[in-house]
């Protein structure tokens, strides 16, 4: 049965999703088939014109088979727009919720589910360093996800978004290195990329340091020899 996305443009998930399927060589009219949907309106997604429903985009990812890093992206884009188009009016029971605004807020709520897991992952690696470590420290309104007291007073701060909110972090590191006394602010991803590489030097330059989780124990053990 064809899934109507008649939905307002987003070229962003469009280009995304469009590089990934040109670079699995597959053919339009047997991925719409496998998903459910018309080739039409597998078109209109690729080209920006319509937005994919969350079960669609579901169904594109797992016929993709994306990589991880495929699927970071994937999933901002997809998250930008539906947060960018949750209309501001509040809710009543005379006025119930609308099935679609329902379904993006379902969706923002599984990418904030996916940024909870992977600090979790986080706390993962920090158990595996032996080291000392609070979770969540506070000091007024400056708080940070992970404090290493040592000596050297290590903060770690996870991002799992790699495509937003750099300003944001960058910020954070300066806030974080003034009010904790820190040696140095570690701002742990899920993989390093070229954005990450990109925002190297913002991040040193403020006392911080970009750090992958799977480099997080090898970096700590670096820093508490010293």
């Amino acid at each position: 049965m064809a899934d109507s996305d008649d939905t307002p443009q987003n070229s962003t998930l469009g280009e995304v999703l469009r590089e990934i399927v040109n670079d699995r060589g597959l053919r339009q009219k047997a991925l719409a088939g496998k998903i459910g949907i018309t080739e039409a309106s597998l078109s209109n997604i690729l080209t920006g014109k319509a937005r994919p429903r969350q079960l669609t985009l579901t169904r594109l990812i797992e016929q993709l088979q994306p990589s991880a890093e495929e699927q970071q992206r994937i999933l901002s884009a997809y998250d930008h727009a539906e947060m960018a188009e949750l209309p501001e009016r509040p809710a009543s029971p005379e006025q119930p919720i609308p099935q679609d605004e329902m379904e993006r807020v379902k969706r923002y709520m599984e990418v904030k589910s996916m940024s909870v897991t992977f600090q979790d992952d986080v706390e993962k690696e920090l158990d595996r360093t032996g080291i000392y470590f609070e979770r969540s420290h506070r000091l007024e309104n400056i708080i940070c996800d992970f404090l290493l007291p040592g000596p050297p007073r290590i903060a770690v701060d996870c991002k799992y978004n790699l495509n937003r909110d750099w300003d944001r972090t960058v910020a954070s590191v300066k806030l974080l290195k003034e009010h904790l006394d820190l040696e140095v602010v570690l701002i742990v991803v899920p993989y390093e990329n070229d954005t990450t590489l990109a925002e190297a030097d913002r991040i040193t330059e403020q006392g911080g340091k970009i750090v992958s989780v799977a480099d997080l124990e090898a970096s700590l053990k670096l820093l508490t020899l010293h």
